[in-house]
């Protein structure tokens, strides 16, 4: 019994040193591979978006019930200096509970976004009006030509989030 407790402590110790360490270094998500925690100097919040067309993709932190963040690599746009995140899911897929970051985003809202070194804190609110969701669309498609979630077959199976200071 006493050689269980020394291993279980020993391993909670090492996950704990890993966490540590991975919170000094970071661990930014790589293409389809979640990272955790996103390093870079913080920015403040800017008036216009635009800057961000020139990236495929942006990285976001979020907030996981089990406290470690949970960060991915997704797509997005911006419309009138505004920046809009990008969620798609597999046909069928519904808003938030399909995958992991949207499920932390509709508990939690508040996320931080990655370009370059730069890391911006605000807050993703889903976005309802309709209207705006077809400029999105085809503010997408326009942008990623080659998405399948680029589709009209495939619009139920999207979301767009809108990126604001928090």
């Amino acid at each position: 019994m006493k050689a269980l407790l020394k291993v279980t402590a020993a391993i909670i110790a090492c996950a704990i040193m890993v966490l540590v360490i991975l919170r000094i270094t970071g661990l930014d998500p790589q293409q389809r591979r979640a990272g955790l925690w996103l390093k870079g100097t913080v920015a403040s919040f800017p008036a216009d978006w635009s800057f961000a067309d020139k990236y495929p993709t942006v990285m976001v932190e979020t907030h996981p019930w089990y406290i470690v963040p949970h960060a991915v690599t997704i797509f997005f746009v911006t419309y009138q200096g505004d920046l809009y995140l990008h969620a798609d899911y597999d046909p069928g897929g519904k808003w938030p509970n399909d995958k992991s970051w949207t499920r932390n985003v509709g508990r939690n809202p508040n996320v931080r976004i990655k370009f370059d070194n730069q890391v911006f804190p605000g807050k993703a609110d889903l976005v309802t009006d309709p209207t705006l969701f077809d400029t999105l669309f085809q503010t997408f498609r326009k942008k990623y030509p080659k998405s399948p979630y680029s589709k009209d077959s495939r619009r139920g199976d999207v979301y767009f989030l809108h990126f604001v200071p928090g």
